[in-house]
């Protein structure tokens, strides 16, 4: 176990946020299902753990990924045979990987074992269970043996047709599906329409969206005949040459919601949230509405704290729970009492996010606690943010960042116990944070 002890102070400068993953997941996956080699770009060295667990996916389909310098180079995987033997795929603890490879896996007929962290396992798939079932295949779930992994083996033909999927769990599991029904087969194996019906309130709306934009790039046909209905022509044609991914806007929120406390630094490597396909680019209009000034300048953006303070909030976090926690942080330095909705869905991530958040910002000193059943949260701010404790962080690389930051705004140092975790999402993070002049 790694540990960094952050302390107070000032950052400043700029500094570059990695490659989205959830872009990069997609582009991946389509690249390897398409029937041309395609060059995805934005992919500094070193990359996280969570898309080389999407390599790992893909080449064990058959795919060939190969980085040079920040490209990555994706030759398709083969024609699928249904029949062929078992692979084993790594997916770290990528939920997002597993639930979009085993679409992918199911609809090419092709066995597969994932190895995965037990904090990974204790998230739901059952979402796929009837699907599964309604195509005759098995999903098998074994915890951790003597290695510490935990392993998902899953079997069975998804053919063309018309598939249901329970929405209103993760839009992964739709996303993965859109993606891989867009290459079924028939009986024959030849390519073959099918149709998807997503069930119940579809969560993270935007993220099923972005699916849908990477999709069109890709070249591959889908339409929504009414909300949650899709209609899939079989794919043709060629995949396209090179695909730019953009720079991760859940990652920029971490620095934007640092310069609405009082530490202006700018951020590099993102497009604009008004064409990004991004849901947590959101945190624009957030961090607008608590009254910070967001600037831009040749490229780059920052957020700033306006002269008075920052107002309250309430919003709703239904489609960016993944930035929930950081804005908590930001309202716990804002005037008044914030509310945030939708925060239910944070306790089956890498941790329970809602508990942990709840948690640490009581030990900062702020008054903070879980309503309705779990599904608000509500943050009382101005009081100072204290430091002067420690912390692990191991299985969430979410609640690291949101200590580093709150080790610079606080009165005394904050030492974090496994910033390996990192390396989930943001390898590179402690070198930024050095260059912006943290300690």
């Amino acid at each position: 176990m790694t540990t960094a002890i952050f302390n107070p102070g000032r950052l400043s400068g700029a500094a570059p946020v990695p490659p989205a993953k959830s872009e990069a997941h997609r582009a991946l996956l389509l690249a390897a299902l398409g029937a041309s080699p395609v060059t995805l770009t934005g992919f500094p060295p070193p990359l996280c753990n969570d898309t080389l667990a999407m390599i790992d996916g893909v080449q064990g389909m058959g795919a060939q990924v190969e980085q040079r310098g920040d490209t990555l180079y994706v030759s398709p995987a083969p024609k699928a045979q249904p029949g062929l033997p078992m692979v084993d795929c790594h997916v770290h603890a990528c939920a997002a990987a597993l639930r979009m490879l085993i679409p992918a896996f199911l609809v090419r007929g092709q066995s597969v074992r994932f190895w995965l962290e037990p904090t990974l396992f204790r998230r739901p798939l059952d979402a796929f269970d009837p699907l599964i079932k309604a195509i005759g295949g098995t999903m098998e779930r074994i915890p951790a043996g003597e290695n510490g992994l935990c392993q998902v083996i899953v079997t069975g033909w998804m053919k063309a047709g018309h598939h249901t999927i329970d929405g209103s769990g993760s839009s992964q599991f739709a996303s993965g599906l859109l993606i891989a029904l867009a290459h079924a087969m028939d009986e024959e194996g030849q390519p073959a329409p099918a149709h998807l019906t997503v069930t119940g309130p579809i969560v993270s709306r935007p993220y099923l969206d972005m699916t849908l934009s990477l999709m069109r790039r890709f070249h591959t046909a889908y339409t929504e005949v009414t909300e949650g209905e899709f209609d899939l022509p079989p794919r043709t044609g060629e995949s396209p040459a090179v695909v730019p991914v953009a720079g991760d806007w859940s990652q920029a929120a971490v620095l934007l919601c640092a310069g609405a406390m009082g530490q202006p630094v700018w951020v590099e490597n993102l497009i604009s949230e008004e064409v990004c396909t991004q849901g947590d680019a959101e945190i624009v209009n957030v961090l607008r509405t608590m009254g910070a000034q967001i600037e831009e300048k040749d490229g780059l953006l920052r957020a700033v704290r306006p002269e008075g303070g920052l107002s309250a909030i309430h919003i709703n976090c239904d489609n960016i729970p993944d930035i929930a926690p950081i804005i908590a942080l930001t309202c716990a330095t804002a005037e008044g009492t914030s509310v945030l909705d939708g925060v239910a869905r944070l306790r089956i991530k890498e941790c329970d996010r809602l508990e942990a958040t709840c948690d640490l910002l009581t030990r900062m000193g702020v008054e903070v606690h879980a309503e309705n059943e779990g599904d608000t949260l509500v943050v009382k701010g101005g009081s100072p943010i204290r430091g002067g404790f420690e912390a692990d962080v191991s299985a969430d690389h979410r609640m690291a960042m949101l200590l580093a930051v709150a080790g610079v705004i606080a009165d005394a140092p904050i030492t974090v116990h496994g910033v390996e975790s990192l390396n989930k999402s943001w390898p590179g993070f402690l070198g930024s944070y050095q260059k912006l002049k943290g300690e």
